[in-house]
């Protein structure tokens, strides 16, 4: 039987999620009440699953660094990433960070469960479109993009940005202070070589980087 948890901050999701991972035989939900990258970290210390679904997006910290804490306490734990990010955002960072596979929330089930089943058993969930991505990292095709440039975290404020939101709301979404936000600001408009907010903001819609629902 393989055992998973899952980390979402949106119940309906995990709701969702764990009724159509519950009907198959082979796979047990043993927790599916987590919303956040503390819960999860605070209940790893009582009970290691098999499997974690794990989200990008959650309060306080994202699952990109819940991902690296997991990996480095319980690496033998399989992480499988679902998220409402497409692939060419997050999918590489989160592989290099130790994920097992990556899926996008609009996966079809049967597409979910083969996940789960892959992952537990050795192996990694790659799809054609993530495939395509790793051959273009091998090739060193398109990372002359000044966003492939930021770091991970740099990554996450410049996302945070593009949404429209303000340095102290990126702090209290990212535990950090307004004056650390600000550092990383400047940062990324010196790497991507910008002026001002608007211009982060026109390049993520140019290059359509904005996460579909």
């Amino acid at each position: 039987m393989i055992q998973v948890v899952l980390c979402d901050d949106h119940k309906i999701v995990r709701d969702g999620l764990s009724k159509i991972i519950g009907s198959f035989n082979d796979i047990d939900v043993i927790a599916d009440d987590i919303a956040s990258g503390e819960e999860l970290l605070q209940r790893l210390r009582k009970t290691q699953p098999d499997v974690i679904i794990l989200d990008v997006s959650l309060p306080g910290r994202s699952g990109l660094e819940v991902l690296k804490q997991i990996k480095i306490f319980y690496p033998d734990i399989k992480v499988l990433v679902l998220s409402m990010y497409p692939e060419d955002q997050f999918a590489i960072r989160m592989l290099k960070a130790g994920a097992s596979g990556y899926l996008h929330k609009d996966s079809a089930p049967e597409v979910l469960i083969e996940a789960i089943r892959t992952i537990q058993n050795g192996g990694e969930y790659l799809s054609p479109q993530i495939t395509k991505l790793l051959y273009r990292e091998m090739n060193n095709k398109n990372q002359d993009l000044p966003h492939k440039q930021l770091s991970d975290r740099e990554f996450e404020v410049f996302l945070a940005i593009g949404e429209g939101k303000a340095n102290n709301q990126i702090a209290n979404q990212l535990s950090l202070s307004a004056k650390t936000i600000s550092t990383y600001r400047s940062r990324i408009l010196t790497k991507m070589t910008m002026d001002n907010n608007s211009e982060i903001i026109k390049y993520i819609l140019l290059h359509n980087l904005i996460p579909s629902a």
